[in-house]
């Protein structure tokens, strides 16, 4: 495999250019991240032409076939971006994210800016090229619905540290980190009968510039002890999942305070 055992951030040079041209992006926005100056072909083909490509016919029939893959009309493409909707306008950033056949797509919410009706086409159309292409895709949301719908395995991050990775469905089902349940009990069902409960998670988010000691959630978790507030729980293996959890660091657990 092309990044096995590759430590992306320790690359430099013509290393990492090497592997660029594998990876790409669609950005969370599809209104300022596409050049509103650019004819929709010129943005579509943009990758291609920073990896080197020069054959121009080339160029144009991969941009066209690009467009067709997201299901844009390859006739519009001399058209510019304000003269298409929000959902199309993803399109066109899902266009020019696959139109180079990378191996790795990073989403950034690529969703969170559209209508629920929309959000359920652009996700079903990155899950069909994804299923056609191989590709590896990391997906960034606070849906965990979504999350859910597009992903094999799910990390859970807080105060830019993972504390809990694993399965999909078993760690919404069965979350284990304080901080996953509390998550997933704010997210509304859509169980008819199920009763809601009306959970808040006490307290504010730690400050990047001034990140509490010991656990980084110990502060709003109602399951803290003395240990949280002194040492930061390493991510370890629990069963099929790793948590950063002291609850579950059987030669350390104590008793709640």
């Amino acid at each position: 495999m092309l990044f096995s055992g590759a430590d992306l951030l320790k690359m430099k040079g013509s290393e990492l250019r090497r592997l660029r041209r594998y990876m790409q992006i669609v950005f969370q926005d599809p209104y300022s991240s596409l050049d509103p100056r650019l004819h929709v072909k010129d943005i579509v083909s943009e990758p291609l032409i920073g990896s080197g490509m020069k054959d121009q016919g080339d160029i144009a029939d991969r941009t066209s076939r690009a467009m067709s893959q997201v299901g844009l009309d390859p006739a519009a493409k001399s058209k510019y971006v304000h003269e298409f909707s929000g959902g199309q306008r993803q399109r066109i950033g899902i266009a020019r994210a696959i139109v180079g056949d990378p191996q790795f797509v990073v989403l950034d919410e690529p969703t969170s800016n559209l209508d629920v009706l929309i959000q359920a086409q652009i996700l079903n159309l990155l899950l069909d090229l994804q299923a056609k292409s191989g590709a590896s895709y990391l997906f960034i949301s606070h849906n965990m619905a979504v999350a859910q719908y597009v992903s094999d395995r799910i990390a859970v991050m807080y105060a830019g540290e993972v504390v809990e990775r694993g399965p999909a469905n078993r760690l919404i089902g069965e979350p284990m980190h304080p901080y996953t349940k509390d998550l997933l009990s704010c997210v509304p069902t859509t169980d008819i009968g199920k009763k809601v409960a009306d959970v808040k998670i006490s307290g504010d988010p730690p400050s990047f510039t001034d990140l509490p000691k010991g656990c980084r959630y110990h502060n709003r978790c109602k399951y803290a002890f003395d240990l949280c507030k002194e040492k930061e729980p390493a991510l370890s293996k629990v069963d099929d999942r790793e948590v950063a959890c002291f609850l579950y660091h059987k030669e350390q657990r104590a008793t709640p305070s």
